[in-house]
C-alpha cells in the first residue's frame, strides 16, 4: 500500500512538497519554501506550515522512521528547494539533474546558497530504487537549468510529478517525450497549475498592466538584439541568474552585436561553468588586475560616459545601488529580482529608475505553461486522478477536468491518502 501526503503547495504558488510512503520506504518530491520565516524557530515554522511537517528531517537528534528514503528536486527555484538548507538528517540522499546539481554547487561556492550534503546527479530517464519505490527522472522544460519530472512506481501504481513545466519553450520535445511515456498509465498525475492563478496567460511584472506583452523564451534574444542595435544610450539588463541558458544566449548575442554584456562576477562564474569556451566580460574587484575582459567598475563607468553603447551592463537587485551612477537610458527587466510589484523592493526599484531617468521595459518570458497547455497536457496524460497544485486557484483546472476522463482531486494539507 502506498500513502501520499501533501505537505505544502496546494493553494499557493510554491513551497511544493509531497511524500510517498510504501512500507519502510519514503520518497519526498521537492523541498521548497513559499515565504521567508527568518524570525521563527524551526519548530514554529513547522507548526505554521512554513516548513513541512517532517520533524524527523528538520529537527536535530530525531530517530529515522524509514529504512529507505530520498528527496528528489525537480529544479532549483527557491519554492522547490529552498528548505533543503534546514535539513538535519544529513544522511538522506538528494537527487536532481546533473545540470541542476552543477548549478547548485556553483551557488553554494559563491555563498548564494547554504551548503547541503549528499547531493546526487540524476541522468535523464535514470531510475533510482528507494526500497520498494522506484523513481525515474525525465528532463523537462522550465526557465531554469535541468528541470525534471518524476515518475514514482510501487510495482502496482504509477504516480507522476510534473514539476514546473512549459510547453512552448526551447525543450518542448522533452515534455512531449515524458508525457507520451506515461499517457494512460498513471494512477495520479500531479500537475502544476500556476497560470490558473492569473487572469492573463502569464504572471505580469505589474499586475494591472493591460499593455504588458507576453513573450516566449525564443523571443528574447531577437528582442535584445533589437534593443542593442537601436538604443544609443545606456542599456541595462536584469536577468534571473538560474536561467542559465538565457544568460549564455544573451552573452553570445551581445558579442556578435559587438556590444558585450559586462556581468557581475557570480553571473560570469555561472556562464563560464556551463560554457567554458565563451568570452565573458565581467566587473572585478579593485584588488584584482584589470584586463580587456575584467573591468573595474569605475573604469567601466568612464568608458560608458565616453561611449554609452560600447557595453550592455547587467545589474542585479543586490547591486542596485550602482543604478544611481547612471543617467538616462533603458532598463530591460528579464525576470530578475524583484520579479514584480508584489515584491516590496519593486517600488524601490521603480523610484530609482524614475530618478535616474532610466526607462523600465518588461521583457520576460514565463517558465510556466499557458492554461490551455496545462489542460491539454493533463487531458493527454489521462491519469485516473489529476491533482492541480502550485496555484492560487487549483479549482479552476479541476473544474475544466470534468470534461475529461481524468478525475480532478483536490487533496488537503497533511492528510494521509492510501492507495491499495
Amino acid at each position: 500500500m502506498t500513502t501520499l501526503r501533501f505537505l505544502n503547495g496546494l493553494n499557493t504558488i510554491g513551497g511544493n512538497i509531497v511524500e510517498f510512503v510504501n512500507g519502510d520506504s519514503r520518497v519526498i518530491m521537492d523541498f521548497g519554501i513559499a515565504s521567508n520565516f527568518d524570525d521563527k524557530t524551526i519548530q514554529q515554522a513547522i507548526d505554521d506550515h512554513d516548513l513541512p511537517h517532517l520533524p524527523d528531517l528538520l529537527l536535530p537528534d530525531q530517530a529515522q522512521k524509514f529504512a529507505h528514503q530520498a528527496i528528489f528536486i525537480s529544479h532549483l527555484h527557491i519554492d522547490h528547494m529552498g528548505a533543503l538548507k534546514y535539513l538535519q538528517a544529513h544522511e538522506i540522499p538528494i537527487y536532481l539533474s546533473s545540470d541542476a546539481k552543477k548549478l547548485y554547487e556553483v551557488l553554494i561556492a559563491e555563498g548564494v546558497e547554504a551548503p547541503v550534503e549528499n547531493l546526487h546527479a540524476l541522468a535523464d530517464q535514470e531510475k533510482i530504487q528507494v526500497g520498494s519505490l522506484s523513481v525515474t527522472g525525465f528532463l523537462s522544460d522550465h526557465d531554469t537549468i535541468g528541470p525534471m519530472a518524476f515518475l514514482v512506481d510501487d510495482d502496482e501504481h504509477k504516480f507522476l510529478h510534473s514539476g514546473d513545466v512549459r510547453i512552448n519553450g526551447p525543450h518542448q520535445d522533452r515534455v512531449t517525450r515524458w508525457s507520451d511515456l506515461v499517457a494512460n498509465k498513471l494512477l495520479v498525475y500531479l500537475s502544476e497549475a500556476t497560470t490558473y492563478s492569473f487572469a492573463t496567460e502569464q504572471p505580469l511584472v505589474v499586475a494591472n498592466n493591460t499593455s504588458e506583452p507576453v513573450y516566449q523564451e525564443q523571443d528574447l534574444v531577437p528582442l535584445l538584439e533589437e534593443e542593442m542595435a537601436s538604443i544609443q544610450s545606456t542599456l541595462i539588463i536584469n536577468p534571473y541568474p538560474r536561467n542559465v541558458e538565457r544568460l549564455i544566449n544573451f552573452n553570445s548575442a551581445a558579442l556578435v552585436a559587438n556590444r558585450p554584456i559586462v556581468w557581475e562576477d557570480n553571473y560570469a562564474k555561472i556562464i563560464r561553468t556551463f560554457a567554458p569556451e565563451a568570452t565573458v566580460y565581467q566587473v572585478v574587484a579593485t584588488d584584482q588586475p584589470a584586463t580587456e575582459f575584467n573591468l573595474h567598475w569605475q573604469d567601466l563607468m568612464a568608458e560608458l560616459q565616453q561611449t554609452p553603447r560600447k557595453f550592455v551592463v547587467q545589474n542585479s537587485w543586490q547591486k542596485h545601488d550602482r543604478l544611481t551612477e547612471f543617467r538616462d537610458g533603458v532598463y530591460l527587466h528579464f525576470n530578475g529580482e524583484p520579479l514584480g510589484d508584489y515584491d516590496p523592493h519593486f517600488a524601490e526599484l521603480q523610484k530609482i529608475l524614475a530618478t535616474q531617468k532610466l526607462d523600465f521595459v518588461p521583457m520576460g518570458a514565463s517558465g510556466h505553461a499557458s492554461k490551455q497547455d496545462i489542460f491539454d497536457l493533463a487531458n493527454k496524460i489521462s491519469a485516473r486522478y489529476t491533482v492541480p497544485w502550485h496555484s492560487f486557484k487549483p479549482e479552476l483546472l479541476a473544474d475544466q477536468l470534468k470534461t475529461t476522463r481524468s478525475e480532478a482531486w483536490l487533496p488537503e494539507l497533511d492528510l494521509y491518502y492510501e492507495f491499495d
